[in-house]
């Protein structure tokens, strides 16, 4: 992943998020979780890659 795709996913993210509140249907609701999940899941990956600033643990 490009560090430059953190903010994108994070933006899929959180709309996924507001899509699984609104939706009418649990089964929708169900997906829009797990894409909300599989795109903060990303985000975290590519933050937990970013190299580390000198002198800090």
């Amino acid at each position: 992943m490009i560090h430059s795709d953190t903010p994108y996913l994070s933006d899929r993210s959180f709309t996924e998020a507001v899509r699984a509140i609104q939706a009418d249907h649990p089964a929708a609701a169900a997906v829009h979780q797990e894409m909300c999940l599989l795109y903060t899941s990303r985000v975290i990956a590519g933050l937990l890659r970013r190299p580390r600033l000198r002198g800090r643990a």
